[in-house]
Formats: structure tokens, sequence, C-alpha cells
């Protein structure tokens, strides 16, 4: 990846020899939160203006001003960037380093980083990396002192875990050269439908919202089962109608996650793994309905057939054409 250095910047190293510097992060999870986090000593704050500074971008005022935490989120470290020229499709690479402290969470819920990570809550995460370059000398004086500009390191993803133990976790980044790692065709003759439900490939009649519910969770509700402060009515109690679907936590514990549901039965929905922390009387979700992909309950479920994208006539794979 071509690394990206303001005129300032380079004028800046040419005249100090000595100085110092501190990579930063971006990290945007899929909650749609970012953290920004810095491998330096102290916070670093990259001001609005500041030459090569492309982060925290407002659509009507520009990039903002930053404050990158160092002890916020644990010891953050990147490993080494490897790129390569050539006629291949090779995607560019860095590890990514948390050690967290005792007692650090993951934004917006009661987990610390550690087991959030193990979870899947980083995974598909986007990160930018750059890094500042400051005058040698502590904080005020030298520490800190970022006009000279900013450096943009490296854009990408966050695509697995390499490594993970009680103290710290290893991840691997992919710059979007990765996404064309990829079969092609993408799509494939089969029978049951590629569209995810209510996309505009789908394009049910009414849209997602006509096939959600919200309900606050009751007494007995768990980590493995919802139960709803109030009943289903209407087509939504029949047995199996949200199996497949997904429900959303909006508040409490587990807010902005969401998990399959794998049964829909007697006003409960099953979960098809826990969720990540425990479920309280008064905890809000949304539930959609759900989708087995086949063009029967396309057509007798939601009366969608026309926009059914799977070829149920096609030959199993095993048979000669």
């Amino acid at each position: 990846m071509k690394r990206l250095m303001p005129n300032s910047l380079i004028e800046f190293l040419a005249a100090n020899r000595n100085c110092q510097k501190a990579d930063l992060f971006a990290i945007t999870l899929p909650t749609g939160q970012t953290i920004y986090i810095t491998s330096g000593q102290w916070d670093i704050t990259v001001p609005f203006g500041t030459p090569g500074w492309n982060g925290n971008e407002d659509p009507s005022l520009g990039f903002q001003t930053t404050t990158f935490s160092a002890l916020g989120f644990g010891k953050w470290t990147r490993g080494t960037i490897t790129s390569e020229a050539s006629f291949s499709l090779a995607a560019g690479k860095m590890s990514l380093t948390c050690a967290p402290a005792a007692g650090i969470t993951y934004p917006g819920l009661n987990a610390g980083l550690l087991k959030a990570a193990l979870n899947g809550l980083f995974d598909g995460s986007l990160i930018t990396v750059w890094t500042v370059y400051m005058p040698a000398g502590p904080p005020g004086s030298g520490y800190g002192a970022v006009s000279a500009g900013v450096e943009t390191k490296f854009f990408g993803t966050i695509t697995s875990i390499a490594a993970v133990d009680r103290v710290h976790v290893e991840f691997s980044c992919s710059d979007p050269l990765y996404l064309l790692n990829m079969k092609v065709p993408m799509r494939l003759i089969q029978s049951t439908c590629p569209w995810s439900f209510a996309d505009s490939n789908c394009a049910v009649a009414g849209g997602a919202a006509a096939f959600t519910q919200a309900f606050t969770a009751d007494t007995p509700s768990t980590q493995w089962t919802l139960v709803p402060t109030s009943l289903f009515t209407g087509a939504r109690a029949a047995a199996g109608y949200f199996e497949q679907g997904t429900v959303k936590c909006l508040t409490g514990n587990n807010k902005g996650l969401a998990q399959t549901i794998k049964t829909s039965a007697n006003n409960a929905l099953g979960m098809m793994v826990p969720w990540l922390l425990p479920i309280q009387a008064g905890d809000t979700f949304s539930v959609i309905a759900g989708c087995d992909k086949s063009a029967g309950t396309c057509q007798l479920k939601f009366n969608n057939l026309i926009h059914f994208g799977g070829a149920p006539y096609c030959p199993v794979p095993t048979t000669a054409i």
C-alpha cells in the first residue's frame, strides 16, 4: 500500500533526525462505534486541519479534532505492514495486537475485550492506521506536537484472530484487496434463494419494517430463550414464523448485538447460540421474520415469488446433464 505523507512532514523529518513517533488507530466496530487508540505512552490529539489528517470526518465540517487514547482500551501495537507490487491480487497484511488491562470493557457492553474478541465482536471491523512524528521532549514541548503532519499507513479490515490467550489477542488485518480473493462467478445456480430477506434484491412488499416486531423481554427470559412481555399476534404468533430470522438487542447488556433464531413457538424465541451477556427483564429487542430461502416459503409466507432468486428446478450437482 502506498504511504501518504504530506510535504510538511517530509521537511520535518529531514530537519529532525531525532524525533518521537507513535501509531494512531481508528477501529470502527460492527456496532457502528469507532474507538481511537494510540500506541504512544500518553494520549495524542490531532487537531482539525493537521496536514495529512483524514480521519473522523464530519460530512459538513470536515476532519474533526480527535484524541487518541493511550490507556483507555489497553496497549495496542501493530506489526510490519506487508505488501507487494505484482500482477496477482495479494492483499497487504498487518498484525494488530491488543493487551488490555483488567477492567477494560468492550464499548457499550459489560464484557472484557478478550471475551468480546473470542465472540467475534471485532470481526469485520474497519481499521485505519496513521503514524505521527513529534519533536524530542516531554508532553507539552515535544510529545503530542503533531503540527508537522500525519502519515497514513494502512486501511483495511480485521479478518481473523491469529492468537489469543489470557492476556492478549492478535488480529490479522488485510487491505481491501482481500475482497477480490473470491471465486468468480460469485453467484451459484442453486435451488435456494441467494438474497438476504428484505434486501433490495428480495424487495418484499413493505420492506423489512413490515415483518419486524419490537418487544420487551419478560422475567423468564434467559441467554438461550427470549420471552416477550406481550404475546405475538396474527401471523407472527404462528409456530416457526421467526425461525432463521434475526433478533437484535436494542437496550440492555447486549445492546447492539444480534442473534439468529433457532426456534419460534409458544411465544418464545430460542437462540442458535446464547447471548454474550445475561438477559434482564426490561431489555428491549427487535426481531424480523425468518426465511428458509425456499420457493414455497417465498410464495406462501411472503407472497413474493416474483422476486425469488433461486432455481428450484435445476438438477442436483450429482446429476449428469
